[in-house]
């Protein structure tokens, strides 16, 4: 019999064995009766965090922020563009191939250069949301624990499509959220 059919054999067996004692046989009494009992929790409640930002003023400020910030960005990169499509328009007058080869390749240069230009405005803005957001989310958070002590709730979830599926509309504190943070953080 090879090693690979005794092998197989033995995890079958061990298998079964499980089936029949259970993992519990394995090691018996780790675990007590009184050590897995779970705590009782009085009240859930959720929060929808992309309203929080998109109705509360410091978040409307944020993105306004953003938003302009962006545009300057994208108005730099479009100048730059233009002088790319207008230079490479003019590669084709060229007769001299010598002077046709350096200017193709000045013009690769200013491409790529427009590129890392993209890339590095990319970052910054990613860099420039990520501490807004940050911050909006430390500040609600200080609400958030508030209102879930004031409400008797043990547990607060991120109203999110992809992570609570359905919640009945009481349990969603996130106007009163809004407003608080408002009367906090008016900007």
């Amino acid at each position: 019999m090879t090693i690979s059919r005794r092998l197989g054999r033995l995890l079958s067996a061990a298998a079964v064995a499980l089936a029949f004692t259970g993992a519990a046989g394995l090691a018996p009494s780790l675990v007590t009766p009184a050590q897995a009992t779970v705590p009782q929790i009085r009240g859930v409640a959720v929060v929808d965090m992309q309203k929080v930002l998109a109705d509360t003023k410091q978040g409307q400020a944020a993105r306004k922020k953003l938003e302009d910030a962006s545009k300057a960005k994208q108005e730099k990169l479009d100048q730059k563009r233009k002088k790319l499509e207008s230079d490479s328009a003019k590669l084709k007058d060229i007769k001299d191939a010598q002077k046709a080869a350096a200017a193709e390749e000045q013009l690769q240069k200013d491409y790529m250069e427009m590129q890392q230009i993209y890339m590095t405005m990319q970052q910054e803005l990613a860099a420039q949301e990520s501490r807004v957001l940050e911050d909006i989310y430390k500040n609600a958070q200080t609400l958030i624990d508030k209102l879930a002590s004031e409400k008797n709730v043990d547990l607060v979830l991120i109203r999110d499509d992809t992570t609570v599926l359905f919640v009945q509309q009481e349990l969603d504190i996130t106007a009163e959220l809004v407003k608080r943070y408002n009367a906090k953080y008016p900007s």
